[in-house]
Order: structure tokens, then sequence, then C-alpha cells
């Protein structure tokens, strides 16, 4: 059963829809002027009798009800404690641990990337990947931040959002009850090569790699967070821009897997990004995306200004804040791709919610945690101030039922 796709493939959940569906009985829109905001039921969840939902490490069949004295746990992020904004302080250390934080815009560390790659120069960006690109770092209020000219993500590269993606990854995992859409699961227990863009920490990865031994798994991240020894022996990882271009042949991959990378990629290179997607994606293989829609639905006032603070600071850096709603539009524009599929799930916070609703409350208060210093300083909102209006906003969630929608799309490649 582990070798097959998402539940969503398979059988409807009431928390997923289509772009292409008509909106079942149970669900109704609030609002005819956009399709996103709706009015539905808790998410089915299959659970045991005791309560317990098992969290799988299959990537794909329905959930199994257990019976156990065990209820999955994950142990407090430390992200989620207060963050304040240190006075400056300069300390040298020879210690492979970070150096504790100094002027919140002081930049402390300088790291190159010592990979060597062969890539072809058939492509604009992957010529461009003759010299391993410099990969400077900054503390603000004690999170590590990399200062790449060419990325404007936001978000810290320290152990506490190593711990970050990986409950995003739980959480994503047991809203779709598997770890991929794409119709991949021949191509994956048969042996393909997979190339997992932004994979983070390498948990959807190692995830993959595990359970399709025969397949030969890549990630690239802008980061070096992934293990660099224990991790199965299919699966590589590399410290890779992927702005600066991928250090591949054309034709390399069978499936290309990127998610959650929509904050490090600015309006105008989204198209140049698909380009290099598309030159390392073999004919006939499938590339799935995924992103987060940046809007909070059903969301009380404190939660909606923190919100659109956010916003606010994505268009500062232009980046848009609705590229998951454009999932379907930028696959579609490639005359290279076909078979183009869309669907979005509606991730809860809160505990009016269940196991889900717990999972996502956590993702989002470490996501907003782990944002807090770019935002602070963007809009200059005292690290105090900040603070409290958390605490305002997860205790909105349960009054208001707030939910966020995540977006996925994937396509296949023309035969050549």
């Amino acid at each position: 059963m582990g070798n097959q796709q998402s539940r969503i493939g398979r059988q409807r959940s009431p928390s997923t829809i289509s772009h292409t569906d008509t909106y079942p009985s149970q669900w109704s829109s609030s609002s005819s002027s956009d399709p996103y905001q709706r009015e539905y039921p808790l998410p089915s969840i299959i659970s045991a009798d005791d309560g317990h939902v098992k969290l799988r490490k299959q990537s794909s069949p329905s959930p199994l009800a257990y019976k156990s004295s065990h209820r999955p746990r994950f142990r407090p992020l430390r992200a989620l404690t207060s963050f304040r904004f240190e006075p400056p302080s300069i300390q040298h250390t020879t210690s492979p641990l970070p150096p504790p934080p100094v002027h919140p815009l002081a930049p402390v560390q300088t790291q190159h990337s010592d990979s060597k790659h062969t890539c072809s120069t058939n492509s604009a960006l992957s010529s461009q990947h003759t010299e391993p690109t410099e990969t400077q770092y900054m503390w603000m209020a004690g999170r590590k931040y990399h200062q790449t000219p060419s990325s404007p993500y936001m978000l810290p590269c320290d152990e506490d959002e190593v711990d970050r993606l990986h409950l995003l990854h739980f959480m994503i995992r047991f809203a779709i009850q598997g770890n991929y859409l794409a119709p991949v699961s021949d191509i994956l227990r048969k042996g393909g090569r997979v190339l997992d863009v932004g994979c983070g920490p390498g948990s959807w990865a190692m995830e993959i790699a595990g359970e399709y031994p025969k397949s030969q798994v890549v990630g690239i991240d802008i980061n070096a967070m992934f293990p660099s020894d224990i991790k199965p022996s299919n699966c590589t990882f590399q410290q890779q821009n992927l702005l600066d271009g991928l250090p591949f042949e054309d034709a390399s991959f069978d499936y290309i897997f990127m998610r959650f990378i929509g904050l490090g990629i600015q309006r105008k290179q989204w198209s140049k990004v698909l380009d290099e997607l598309v030159r390392v994606l073999k004919p006939d293989g499938w590339i799935e995306l995924a992103e987060q829609d940046t809007e909070m639905y059903r969301a009380g006032p404190n939660t909606a200004e923190l919100n659109n603070k956010l916003k606010q600071v994505m268009e500062m850096r232009h980046v848009d804040p609705q590229s998951g709603r454009l999932l379907k539009q930028r696959l579609e524009n490639r005359v290279e791709l076909t078979n183009v599929t869309t669907s979005f799930i509606s991730c809860p916070g809160g505990q009016w919610a269940g196991k889900l609703g717990q999972l996502t409350l956590q993702s989002w208060q470490s996501y907003y945690q782990a944002l807090g210093p770019q935002i602070c300083h963007a809009v200059n909102i005292p690290a105090k101030q900040y603070e409290e209006h958390l605490k305002a906003c997860w205790a909105e969630a349960n009054e208001f039922k707030t939910f966020e929608n995540v977006h996925f799309a994937y396509a296949q490649k023309k035969s050549s």
C-alpha cells in the first residue's frame, strides 16, 4: 500500500477541491468573487476508536486506524519562545556552533559552497553557474538568515528552522495523507531519478528515498540544512541556489518536486525558474509544485492585521503573496507541458479542528516567529508589540475558526 499516491487522487476529502470541480453539496462559497473563501465542515480524518490518528511514514495509502496507548507527539519548538533584539556585541569563536547574535542587521559570517558541478550550457540560468555562489549570513534577534543578493528569502537557516520545516512536512503529509499528488508511483517503484528543489532538511527527499529504494533522489537547497551522513544510500544533497541555475544536464530527472519555495522567488524570476526546471525534466516526466496561500481566511482582526503586514513585506521584496493561486497558470503557460492538474486543500488551525488543526496552528506559530525579526525590521514594529500581537492571533484562531489554503499543481512534459 505504501506505493500508492495520496488519497486525494483516489478518494476526495472534504478538505480538497479541484479548480475544475464544482462545489459539493456540503460546501458553500462565502463569496462568489473569491472561490478560495468558503465555509466547510471539519476535514474527514479516519481515526481509531480511541481517537488516535496514525502519522504514517509511507507516502501514499489512505490512513490506517490503529489502537495504541501512545499518542503521536511533537516536541515544542524552541522557535516558539519569544525573541528580542540584542544590543550590539561582537564575539569571535572557533566553535562549530553559531555565535551569539550581534547587531540585528550585522552580517557575521561568509561561507562558500565547495561543491563542484557540471551543467549544461543550453540554459541562460545554467550557464551562469560557473562558480559557487557566495552565501553571506546575518543574525537578527537570535536567528540566522542568509543574505544572497539574488534571493528575497525571508526565513532563517538555523536549527529552529529545521524543526519548523519538519513540522510543516508532517502537517502537509497528514493533510493529504501522502507525500505527492502526481501520478508517479510506477516511476518511483521501478526506479526513477527524482529532484527535490528547496529540500530544506530533507524530510520529503529521505522519505521518498526510503520508500522507493530503486529510485535515486537528489535534494538541493540554498542552505545546507540537510544531513550529510545519516540518510538513505539512494539519497544525496547539494547546496545550490536555484536562481543561479541547476548543475544538471538536460533531461536528467523523471520527477521534479518543488514545495514552499515561493518566498525565495520574485515575480520576475518565476519564468526563468520554470525554464530551468523544465530543462532538466525528461520527456514524459512529471513536475509537481506546492505553495501556501499567504491569505488567512476567517481571520480575526489581529490575525488579519498581521497577515497584511506579511503581505506588505513580501511586496517590498517583490514576492507574490498569492503565488500558490498562480501555479496552474504558470504551468499552463509552458508549451512544453501538458496534463496540468491543480487542487488545493484548506488547513484549519486551532483546537477546534482536531489533530490537523493542532499541527496547522503549531506550524503557523513557528512560521510567524521565524518571520518576526524580518517583519519587525521592515515595517518598524517593536519586538514586544509583535509578540503580544502573536498571542492575540493564536487565541483568535479558535474563536474565528481560521484556515489557510495550500495549492498543488502538477504537469507532464511532452514527449520529444
